[in-house]
């Protein structure tokens, strides 16, 4: 008999075939490999803060492949009813100097949006920029409006590629990680921008002073870099200006908006730790509500942010 994992993997490549697109095939038996997108996949999330369709995510940045990017199958997660939802990376080269990620955590939707607003801008700038776009790393999750993915796990934590856990925290962590580090080329000195929010409402206890955003900045001389001058240039022109200080609800304290070289095993440690990439920036914007600040105003924000990002 065959087993269930080698069907899915035969049926992912049987898809890819026909899409062009390529696969990477599962880093253990553990992985949500599923062939075919559920209805929750085109359908619009029922969290009422206007996010969008995970295909009219993936929509846009499927534009890309007509300038030649091409989109590789990472994993997906599993539905209840046993579909699933992609988790796609786009790349213009075989290896890169610019890295985009977003949509780690599903309360936090903005720059998932932003990243796939920015598409057509991408494809003009990758003419001469080598870009890996991860533009929706937790598709369960910002369908569902839940921080985590299903196994209650963040997909793409890294201790265990870091020596601080002997095994992944979720199937998504292990190909998530497995594909930044094994088989695609981040440059050393590769520019990062990980896109988040900090739903500071989700937890009562949790009491961030102060209106607008803050960042994590990791790397060699990361926080002198001009990608990061301009990116905390950009944010305290916006509507949502640096918060000086604070402590995070992770016990992280703002200085001057900043929280340098943080170790907290995610993709971004990772990559600036063992693909020694700097800047490595995560922008967060607080959040008081579901919808507040409003969803439009953050996108346009983050849509300046990646503008900052890669300059003039």
């Amino acid at each position: 008999m065959i087993s269930p994992l080698v069907l899915e993997e035969a049926r992912l490549a049987h898809r890819a075939a026909t899409a062009g697109e390529e696969v990477v095939k599962a880093p253990s038996a553990d992985n949500h490999g599923v062939a075919h997108p559920s209805d929750e996949y085109h359908a619009v999330p029922g969290v009422g803060d206007g996010r969008p369709a995970i295909a009219d995510i993936h929509g846009r940045c499927d534009a890309l492949l007509a300038s030649g990017w091409r989109r590789v199958a990472i994993t997906a997660q599993a539905t209840e009813s046993g579909e699933s939802l992609p988790i796609p990376a786009y790349l213009n080269s075989t290896s890169v100097d610019r890295v985009l990620i977003g949509g780690i955590h599903g309360r936090e939707p903005a720059g998932a949006i932003a990243l796939s607003r920015y598409a057509t801008r991408l494809a003009e700038l990758g003419r001469d920029r080598s870009i890996l776009l991860l533009p929706l790393l937790n598709p369960w999750g910002y369908s569902r409006h839940l921080r985590y993915g299903p196994s209650g796990q963040s997909v793409s934590d890294s201790d265990h590629r870091l020596g601080r856990a002997e095994a992944p925290a979720c199937p998504e962590a292990a190909a998530i990680t497995a594909f930044v580090l094994d088989t695609v080329g981040i440059n050393p000195g590769a520019a990062v921008l990980d896109l988040h929010e900090d739903p500071v409402y989700e937890d009562p206890s949790y009491h961030l002073e102060g209106h607008g955003s803050y960042l994590y900045v990791s790397g060699d001389r990361a926080l002198e870099h001009p990608v990061a001058r301009r990116v905390r240039r950009c944010l305290e022109a916006s509507p949502f200006p640096l918060i000086k200080e604070g402590v995070t609800r992770f016990g992280e304290r703002l200085v001057d908006g900043v929280i340098l070289d943080t170790e907290d095993g995610s993709i971004d440690e990772l990559l600036a730790r063992k693909c020694r990439c700097s800047p490595v920036i995560t922008t967060e914007i607080a959040l008081r509500g579901e919808t507040t600040p409003p969803l439009p105003e953050r996108v346009a924000t983050y849509l300046d942010v990646l503008d900052a990002f890669f300059g003039p």
